[in-house]
């Protein structure tokens, strides 16, 4: 069963640079004299290409509410589940994550069923009736706007596409014109409603059922603008979108108009010459560093965003920025082999370029190495920004409220495709007469000046702190996991639970997302995979000497964690437990991705509480709530057609990211933790994590026949 990758973001965890205890990469010295000239305005140069020269930013220009799928065929609204199932569920939850407070919980559900409970059910069931989807908005707010947390690495996720090799800056921009070409096909069939509609898979032969297709309608036209209490979701019209790129090189933003009424596209001859023209300009070391504003916490950046656009020029840069069709970031460097893992890997495995490793190349996806490197070559806040190194680092860092990975790469993916069957260009080009790329001027306070450098040193820290490493599992693939009657993504997700406890010595929450799309605007809802049935399994495949396993850290012990007692099992015993995890497991996939998960729920029962001006429900204010929503293990699997490397951050300080790609010859696992926790590591998880793979595989080629 295929699972669309989320990533839930804790709201309530912060992380302070002076909690960083551990310091991997030495750090350069610091600037703290940082002047950059306050630049003036050449005046807006009009041209059959220009850009609207008039601010546009209004009300009226940005739709809020959503609309109903383009798609052809009616789908399915998301169904309310059944409110006593929930309070089942939440209570197995609770047992497993946070035994200490179950007896308490169990009377709190008991009093919420025969409480509160029904009126807010039925407000759910009301609300499905008069919505198109009762969950999607209230999900949107809760795991992404509401949250203060800066985007990179705690909520955009980076993604690795093939090197590129290209022997002049000509051919360079070349591919982009062509790529960008090709987002401007697919932009127009999404205006025409024209997209194909994706559908399940079928096992019998019939199409499958339709999947919801507003997230690629929407992928070009949505855009994140910071808030200081709820970021908004902003929805731009057409007429007013989308018909320019920005292009970003040494930290200085060019708009580039590529459709005009009375002439329509520019020809990929021409995007290829306004492209140059920006990578000829050289390096300016006044230009301020704008876009490190939008790698900082939401709120700093609302009131950064706010104090910039006190001044005219720098209000119409911010919406050239919001209303571009997407952002091309020019690396004019390298990230220095720091970045590298530490363990080493073999060069002959995955992707390298020159001396940099896979984890150098996921770090800049992620972040671009922060300030002092190329993290402020970017623009966080626009849905889908692409960077292209001059080594030919190829990838993409997306902002995530907007749409899962399905859909990013599926354009990425089928475009790459046509441009490989593309014939080399030519090399005679006309020289083309157009206006160049209209470069974005500054006017920057004195407190924008300081906003920059506060952006650039929390940053920097939170880079410094960031541990990432990328697993190669190559000894068997998914085929010989279905040999075993298992579904490949039930079998890693019961591995990840055997490898924390191997290196923890218990069970934490789990989150891994379950795309909802088969319902119209789904989104996704939590399959957890922490069970009570996983934890037995992994305590059976660990007996020995419980005085092996390492210290409860100070949060385990704060939230109840207890020390297994360990018990001499029989391999036959050990694969009955971990038949009934797998059936466990498995039934947790299906129920979310029928749309029965209980986050998406509790959380519709929660605000609906609070939306109606009742008193929150002690359910959701009771410490047993707050443990079970601490996910200090996020995953999510990653399906692709070829070899990208994806992943993300931590979603908690204590916590590991883990996302996994299936291939041909293996799996593939991008890792990440905080080096300031102290006992997390992912070098560490990836071993475990090849101990669990191959003891897995043996219980199970051990079984009788």
């Amino acid at each position: 069963m295929h699972c669309s990758d989320v990533i839930l973001r804790e709201k309530l965890i912060g992380r302070s640079p002076n909690a960083l205890r551990s310091t991997h990469r030495k750090l350069q010295p610091k600037n703290e004299n940082l002047s950059f000239r306050h630049f003036s305005a050449e005046g807006w140069r009009d041209s059959v290409l220009g850009a609207p020269r008039r601010l546009l930013v209004s009300l009226g220009s940005f739709s809020r509410t959503a609309s109903p799928s383009p798609a052809k065929e009616d789908l399915p609204k998301l169904p309310v589940p059944d409110l006593e199932s929930t309070m089942q569920k939440y209570l197995a939850q609770v047992e497993v994550i946070a035994p200490k407070c179950w007896e308490k919980t169990q009377s709190i559900v008991k009093s919420f069923l025969a409480g509160p409970g029904p009126k807010l059910q039925q407000r759910l069931l009301d609300r499905r009736e008069q919505t198109i989807n009762w969950a999607t908005d209230l999900w949107l707010k809760d795991m992404y706007l509401s949250v203060p947390l800066p985007l990179p690495i705690n909520s955009n996720p980076g993604l690795v596409l093939q090197p590129k090799k290209f022997t002049n800056q000509r051919e360079a921009a070349c591919f982009l014109a062509k790529f960008l070409n090709g987002l401007f096909d697919y932009q127009e069939l999404a205006d025409r409603d024209e997209l194909p509609v994706e559908r399940l898979r079928s096992t019998d032969g019939k199409p499958g059922q339709p999947l919801c297709m507003m997230q690629h309608y929407k992928l070009f036209s949505k855009y994140r603008r910071p808030g200081k209490e709820l970021d908004e979701q902003l929805v731009l019209d057409r007429a007013s979108s989308g018909n320019h790129v920005i292009v970003v090189n040494h930290n200085q933003f060019y708009s580039v108009p590529v459709r005009a009424s009375d002439r329509g596209r520019l020809t990929e001859a021409e995007l290829t010459q306004q492209i140059l023209k920006i990578m000829e300009i050289p390096a300016d070391p006044r230009t301020p560093p704008v876009g490190v504003l939008t790698a900082a916490r939401r709120p700093f950046w609302a009131a950064a965003r706010e104090e910039l656009a006190k001044n005219d020029s720098n209000r119409r840069n911010l919406e050239l920025l919001e209303r571009c069709l997407c952002i091309i970031c020019l690396d004019d460097d390298v990230l220095p082999t720091t970045f590298n893992d530490s363990i080493g890997k073999k060069r002959e495995v995955g992707h390298w370029i020159g001396d940099r490793d896979e984890t150098n190349l996921f770090h800049h996806a992620l972040h671009g190495g922060g300030s002092r490197h190329l993290g402020a070559n970017r623009w966080y806040d626009k849905t889908l920004q692409f960077f292209l190194g001059k080594d030919g680092a190829w990838g993409v860092n997306y902002e995530h409220s907007a749409a899962e990975a399905p859909a990013v790469f599926g354009i990425i993916e089928s475009i790459e495709s046509q441009i490989a069957a593309m014939s080399p260009p030519d090399e005679n080009t006309i020289p083309s007469h157009l206006p160049a790329p209209e470069k974005l001027e500054w006017q920057l306070s004195e407190q924008s000046l300081n906003d920059i450098r506060d952006a650039m040193t929390s940053f920097d820290a939170m880079v410094e702190d960031l541990d990432l490493c990328v697993f190669h599992f190559t000894e068997y693939n998914k085929d010989f996991i279905k040999s075993c009657k298992v579904s490949p993504d039930v079998y890693i997700q019961l591995v990840l639970q055997l490898t924390y406890f191997r290196l923890h010595g218990t069970s934490v929450a789990t989150y891994e997302s379950a795309g909802l799309r088969r319902f119209a605007l789904g989104r996704v809802d939590c399959i957890r995979s922490a069970s009570v049935e996983a934890l037995a399994w992994a305590k059976a495949m660990c007996q020995g000497d419980p005085g092996d396993q390492p210290p409860l850290s100070a949060v385990q012990q704060e939230e109840g964690a207890k020390r297994v007692q360990f018990t001499i099992y029989s391999d036959q015993k050990i694969r009955q437990l971990f038949q009934l995890a797998v059936k466990r497991q498995t039934k947790e996939m299906n129920d979310n991705v029928s749309g029965h998960g209980i986050d998406n729920h509790l959380l519709g029962l929660r605000e609906s509480a609070k939306q109606a001006g009742d008193p929150v429900p002690e359910l959701f204010t009771d410490e047993a709530y707050r443990r079970i929503n601490r996910f200090a293990l996020s995953t999510s699997q990653i399906t692709t057609l070829n070899d990208i490397m994806a992943g993300y951050g931590p979603v908690v300080p204590e916590g590991y990211g883990c996302a996994y790609n299936f291939r041909k010859n293996g799996v593939l696992f991008y890792i990440s933790a905080f080096h300031s926790d102290g006992r997390t590591s992912t070098s560490r998880f990836a071993k475990a994590l090849e101990s669990s793979l191959r003891a897995t595989a043996a219980m199970l080629q051990d079984s009788p026949k």
